[in-house]
């Protein structure tokens, strides 16, 4: 009989940015995936398997998919027990790469691979024909032959996380049914929805009355540029809400705050989305960006209410206690939506919006607090079936040393748009110096 071990299980997590980074504002825009909401489930993964008795440790993008494979696959067999892998709409057409290049990895591993939340992303009209065609934000522009491609590369990355584990987790029904539509059992993927849902724990909970909105309330929109219908509902908000304001959550948007210039200096959408800094909200100082997913949230528990397309900015303002809107374009949207009842509106029925107030009127918290321990412990349930113990088991004194590892980076200070970074005081001091004549000479 082998001898059991003694040694806690070391348990490597893929992140963007370890969780207790707090990085200057513009090199946090390269650490960050394209876009911060990945910081969000990435993080609440880690907190969750923050475990006693459990080494816990995260493997950056580079060391997970740069340089020869057969080193990389060597170096985790060695010193790694067990690869968790925190995705997000993996199954969509960008990642056709991505999948045949993490495939190249699994099948050279010899460890337990979990992978938590992953899902596919289709348009809400391919959801409704029961049509699995993976798309982008923008529709479908691939050809039969290149969705083929798709799917084969799909079936190659989840099979060699089905040989290294008793499930894989996904966000949602329709990315279920995608899997299926591969070819998968039904008995080996496990709906448990966004793990950024359950950052905080089992007892998390959301006030149910609803904000009262005046010409003062503060306001942070998360709008996506490449969805179009959108645009008059932005534009209506930020001139009936002065104190409106824009949260930038992926890279160019960022680097425009932090920079003062232009990141996509050929775009010709719709002018009323600030993504140039000639746009009126970049000059009246109302675009944001904060360099820590920590830092993100506690911002927005200053905010009265919070809306837009994009996921991870509603659930950041839902980690914040704030109550959110999300405008639905897509299935992975529409999935999470669901999944964990977040207050929400079809994009196709925007034209029933007058205002930010009728959004409003339909935020309804009731569900989402009656379902949230159940779905919580789904989600425990599927770490547990692939041998992933959990945080808030025990006496938790391995989550308490993860909070307190982060409570710097919560601090981070963010940037406004076209407002000049503040003086340190050495910076101020050597003005100082120099005014009076006292520099060097």
């Amino acid at each position: 009989m082998a001898a059991v071990s003694d040694q806690p299980t070391r348990t490597f997590v893929r992140t963007c940015q370890k969780p207790d980074a707090s990085l200057p504002a513009l090199q946090s825009t390269d650490l960050i995936g394209g876009n911060q909401g990945n910081l969000l489930y990435q993080f609440s993964t880690v907190r969750a398997l923050a475990a006693d008795d459990v080494d816990l440790s995260t493997i950056s993008y580079r060391q997970f998919e740069k340089g020869p494979v057969e080193e990389r696959a060597e170096w985790l067999n060695s010193e790694c027990d067990h690869l968790v892998l925190p995705l997000s709409s993996s199954f969509r057409l960008q990642m056709l790469k991505n999948l045949g290049l993490w495939a190249d990895l699994l099948e050279r591993l010899t460890i337990p691979v979990t992978v938590v939340g992953i899902g596919a992303q289709l348009r809400l009209a391919d959801v409704e024909a029961e049509n699995y065609v993976p798309s982008r934000v923008t529709g479908i522009t691939a050809s039969a032959a290149q969705i083929e491609e798709h799917e084969a590369a799909s079936r190659r990355f989840v099979a060699a996380v089905l040989d290294r584990s008793t499930s894989i987790g996904v966000r949602g029904e329709v990315s279920k049914r995608y899997l299926q539509h591969l070819g998968f059992p039904a008995d080996r993927i496990d709906v448990i929805g966004c793990p950024s849902v359950f950052m905080w724990g089992p007892d998390f909970r959301m006030p149910e009355q609803p904000p009262r909105l005046t010409a003062r309330s503060t306001m942070s929109l998360s709008f996506d540029h490449r969805i179009n219908a959108t645009a008059e509902l932005l534009d209506r908000t930020v001139r009936d809400y002065p104190r409106s304001t824009v949260y930038m959550q992926e890279r160019l948007g960022a680097q425009m705050v932090i920079t003062g210039k232009d990141t996509r200096p050929d775009w010709n959408g719709d002018r009323r989305f600030p993504v140039y800094v000639g746009h009126p909200l970049f000059r009246d100082h109302r675009l944001e960006y904060y360099p820590t997913a920590w830092s993100w949230i506690r911002h927005l528990k200053g905010m009265d209410f919070a809306y837009g397309p994009r996921l991870h900015g509603t659930v950041a303002a839902t980690l914040a206690g704030t109550s959110a809107h999300l405008l639905v374009h897509d299935s992975r949207t529409l999935e999470i939506a669901q999944h964990h009842h977040l207050p929400h509106t079809l994009i196709e029925r925007l034209d029933e919006v007058g205002s930010v107030d009728d959004l409003v009127a339909r935020q309804d918290y009731t569900a989402f607090n009656a379902e949230y321990p159940e779905l919580f412990a789904r989600f425990t349930a599927f770490l547990g079936r692939n041998g992933l113990p959990n945080a808030y088991e025990g006496d938790r004194t391995a989550l308490a040393a993860f909070d307190a590892s982060t409570e710097r980076a919560a601090t981070a200070n963010g940037v406004v748009s076209n407002t000049r970074p503040r003086l340190t005081l050495r910076r101020v001091l050597g003005r100082v110096r120099r005014a009076v004549g006292l520099g060097r000479r």
